[in-house]
């Protein structure tokens, strides 16, 4: 798939382990992990940056994060730069412990990568940080250079993926949002640059790339989130339309044209094409 190219960019979303999967023993997950960060290290410039969502069950030891942080620094080929949180805006309700609201987002660099500075959609509202500039005394919202609050390493201001969307997409239990993976592929990469996705599942780190011209090599163990991708990826060219919100995307398959089948039955009878 690769040939002679390098990416400047690799945003990977792997299965988590959980009971949703062929659940692997943990040292099997994480040499199962080192496999791919080593390809992805094969392949990503001198430059360049790597994103990875990765679990932390909180009722197994916060695993595989803790374990995957290790193999990562035993790799040695990659510095750690961030580590970022997604809130969501809906969890796992329990009145016997703090809901589980989080999804953890890994940042590492290999080299010095160009960064560029995001902001949110949030204003700045607080005023302080008084200091002298020029022989004049200004607060911080005076001296920033947008009206905007960056996003920081908690993002708080992207909306969980959910049916009423448009970018939703039935059977993609993983589905992230495009703010999310858009917001990284603005930050680390540039017009022209190639991104590498190894986990497309709902296909967005493709869809974000499309937009934001850079070019996108990605690839799914699924045959089933493979055509997702692609029906995704026309779909939007063919509409200006991220995603199908109340139907899903193989509604020209006689049966399946009801949009009123939940996630897991699309998935089950999708796997059968």
């Amino acid at each position: 798939m690769m040939g002679e190219d390098m990416a400047h960019l690799a945003i990977h979303d792997p299965p988590y382990n959980l009971i949703a999967f062929e659940e692997r023993e943990l040292t099997s997950y994480v040499n199962w992990c080192r496999s791919w960060i080593e390809l992805s290290d094969k392949y990503l410039a001198e430059d360049s940056a790597l994103y990875v969502w990765v679990g932390a069950d909180q009722k197994g030891g916060f695993q595989p994060l803790p374990e995957f942080m290790m193999m990562m620094r035993r790799i040695g080929s990659f510095r750690s730069r961030s580590f970022i949180t997604l809130r969501n805006q809906r969890g796992y309700g329990t009145q016997g412990n703090w809901m589980a609201v989080r999804q953890e987002l890994l940042y590492y660099v290999k080299g010095n990568p160009k960064f560029k500075v995001q902001y949110t959609e949030i204003p700045k509202i607080l005023k302080g940080y008084y200091k002298k500039v020029g022989g004049k005394i200004t607060e911080n919202v005076e001296r920033s250079r947008s009206g905007n609050i960056r996003p920081g390493n908690v993002w708080v201001d992207v909306q969980q993926v959910f049916y009423r969307m448009g970018e939703y997409v039935s059977g993609c239990y993983a589905q992230k949002p495009i703010k999310a993976i858009d917001r990284i592929v603005a930050a680390s990469s540039a017009k022209g640059d190639l991104v590498l996705d190894f986990f497309a599942h709902s296909g967005t780190t493709l869809l974000s790339c499309e937009m934001r011209q850079r070019c996108c090599y990605t690839t799914d163990v699924d045959p089933v989130f493979c055509e997702i991708t692609i029906r995704r990826l026309e779909h939007l060219r063919q509409t200006g339309q991220p995603g199908w919100q109340n139907g899903n995307p193989f509604e020209d398959v006689g049966y399946l044209r009801d949009s009123s089948l939940i996630p897991e039955e699309v998935t089950k009878q999708t796997s059968m094409f």
